[in-house]
């Protein structure tokens, strides 16, 4: 792996560490998830962190299984809205 800011290959992997309880932020939950899954870190992707030992930068990186790419690839690019995708369904019927 290289440096996305000045494309050295001393790059280290580590963990980030949440400072006031010592807790590892080891769990990247999307946007779309319920709030209770939010809550308690349910359902969520872990974080992979990578710092540059040559300029100090920090990468992260998310881990998602096979199923979550499936499932946000299917739905790539900008989605219709409501409105639009009953007007579609519409005029394909007719």
């Amino acid at each position: 792996m290289n440096c996305n800011s000045c494309g050295s290959s001393n790059v280290i992997e580590g963990t980030i560490l949440e400072s006031s309880s010592g807790g590892n932020l080891s769990l990247f939950v999307s946007k779309d998830k319920p709030l209770y899954k939010k809550i308690f870190g349910i359902g969520g992707n872990k974080i992979l962190s990578f710092a540059c030992v040559h300029c100090g930068n920090l990468q992260l990186m998310v881990e998602f299984s096979e199923k979550d790419k499936e499932r946000y690839i299917e739905f790539e690019g900008r989605q219709p809205s409501s409105l639009e995708r009953i007007n579609e369904e519409s005029e394909t019927s007719e």
